[in-house]
């Protein structure tokens, strides 16, 4: 089941129906031919524009450039191809039956891929225009597309919704020195060729240019965090306000970039398909882009972002302190249980702590309490269960309560949740050991469920609790969106209810629940203390880098 490209439609039955006269809007670059999609219960029908490039085809290892312009109608029914994906085998990282049974599943890739996709009500807005959302999709840098159906936010939240492919891995964070430091991040000056074409088209889709709010998860959150601080002197930005969802990149080991001056998995790569030499740039622009992603799994190199000091600023975490980041509301979350489906199901806790609890980092006394306190928790008893414990700790919870805490005392608006929904027994039964997984929530808002007991679909049937999280779930973003100022419903984090100024959404203990509960930060990020004198040490270790 490819569940993180199927349409949303969170309803009985998911039907579509081709309007008589097809939606045409007008770009900057000529005019678009789309499709309308019905949606059970919507507010109304939805436009769909698929596969609309929002930059020309790329030239390899090169800036995005705007695209050429078309005078016929341009056919927007279908997605277009997604970019190069690509994922490490790793004996710490997850499964290739997760990779692929979730994250990569396999679609049709090209290097022609910079290619937009917009979802907006059919019915007449208001004059100023309706609320905008762009979804950046994640991937750990290494893989993601915006192959997603976001018609659900369009029909039911009464909104624009964007989504888009950037590059990833080589293709995208070529960190070769023959390429100017500015020029490496390509994926990140993919986002802001994006940003830029939506300022210059919302309207056209019915959006206001001035309602933006961008929204990523995992790498997607943590390009969010980035463009938070590389706008930071834009007046005004791109956006007028933030989600990030299960992702950061200014605390903890999340923040961790490559150095500028380490181009060895470049080198690497130009050894393995054979372009070594003073001149391998040429030489790798006219290697076949099969043979580097071969290349990429033969060196097992992980290519990342680096700090450039204009899409990547180097000292994130001081900036964040420092109030150097867009003034904007920022809406935040994490998976209940991230790890499980980023840790490797046979992983030994020798390879784990290896890895993620180095001497570098912690001393031995240091990381045998760390794993002696999770050892003790209850239902952890494999491994493999502590080790994604601490990992969801470690990388994503307790930074993100790093950032929600540093970014409110700064004076920012900021909204938390903790999502504690079981999205995994929607999955079929090799999948449920994951839990309340990172992605979870993706999968769920971007796929097409049925009802339980209903027929149809692609066997991926809600429970009723799950059926009523998901639509719960779905307007708080849209709620959100509308009005970020107002908040998604609960207390903003450091507001009067602290330390009751974070929720649970969905489940709460062992009983279920499809709504937002409050809970005592304190308590639920008791355990971030023991991790305490690992950020600073991760924070100085960037300094030098």
């Amino acid at each position: 089941m490819k569940f993180l490209t199927l349409s949303l439609a969170l309803g009985p039955c998911a039907v579509s129906a081709i309007a008589s006269l097809p939606p045409t809007a007008t770009i900057d670059t000529g005019p678009l031919v789309g499709v309308t999609t019905n949606l059970p219960g919507a507010l109304g029908p939805v436009n769909k524009f698929l596969g609309v490039p929002y930059a020309a085809p790329p030239e390899r290892f090169s800036l995005p450039r705007r695209p050429t312009p078309w005078t016929s109608a341009r056919n927007a029914t279908a997605f277009q191809a997604s970019c190069i994906q690509y994922m490490v085998d790793a004996d710490v990282g997850p499964g290739r039956d997760v990779i692929d049974g979730l994250f990569n599943t396999h679609p049709r890739e090209s290097e022609d891929c910079l290619y937009m996709n917009a979802f907006t009500p059919a019915t007449q807005g208001p004059p100023e225009g309706r609320a905008v959302v762009v979804f950046i999709p994640g991937g750990g840098w290494q893989l993601g597309n915006g192959l997603l159906d976001l018609s659900g936010f369009a029909g039911y939240e009464d909104i624009v919704a964007f989504t888009f492919n950037y590059r990833t891995n080589i293709f995208g964070f070529p960190n070769a020195a023959e390429i100017g430091l500015s020029q490496r991040n390509l994926g990140l000056h993919d986002q802001r060729r994006a940003l830029a074409w939506v300022q210059a088209n919302a309207r056209a889709f019915g959006g206001d240019p001035k309602k933006v709010t961008i929204w990523g998860e995992s790498a997607g959150a943590m390009s969010v965090d980035l463009h938070m601080q590389g706008y930071a002197q834009a007046r005004p930005p791109p956006f007028r306000a933030g989600i990030m969802s299960s992702g950061q990149m200014s605390f903890g080991l999340l923040s961790i970039t490559n150095s500028p001056r380490d181009t060895r998995s470049w080198d690497n790569l130009a050894g393995e398909v054979g372009c070594r030499g003073n001149s391998s740039l040429a030489c790798m622009r006219r290697v076949p882009a099969k043979q580097l992603v071969e290349g990429m799994a033969k060196a097992n190199m992980t290519a990342l972002p680096i700090a450039d000091n204009l899409t990547v600023p180097a000292n994130r975490a001081a900036a964040w302190r420092d109030g150097r980041v867009a003034k904007v509301p920022v809406l935040m979350s994490t998976m209940a249980q991230e790890g499980r489906a980023l840790v490797n199901r046979n992983i030994t806790m020798q390879q784990f702590v290896g890895t993620y609890l180095p001497e570098t980092l912690v001393t031995p006394k240091q990381r045998d309490a760390i794993v002696s306190l999770y050892r003790s928790k209850p239902g952890l008893e494999s491994d493999f269960d502590v080790a994604a414990a601490i990992y969801t700790d470690l990388l994503w919870q307790c930074p993100q309560q790093n950032l929600a805490n540093v970014s409110a005392s700064t004076g920012l608006a900021v909204w938390r949740s903790y999502i504690n929904a079981s999205i995994a027994e929607l999955l079929p039964e090799q999948f449920q050991f994951l839990g309340k997984f990172h992605g979870g929530d993706v999968v769920l808002l971007f796929s097409t469920p049925t009802f339980e007991g209903g027929g149809g679909g692609d066997g991926f049937k809600l429970t009723p609790q799950l059926y009523a999280f998901a639509n719960y779930f779905r307007g708080v973003i849209g709620t959100f969106v509308r009005n970020p100022h107002g908040g998604p419903g609960w207390p903003a984090v450091g507001s009067s209810y602290a330390p009751f100024d974070v929720v649970a959404l969905g489940d709460v203990g062992e009983q279920r629940s499809a709504g937002a509960t409050p809970v005592n930060q304190t308590t639920l990020d008791a355990d971030c203390a023991v991790f305490s004198d690992i950020y600073p040490l991760v924070e100085k270790f960037l300094s030098v880098s």
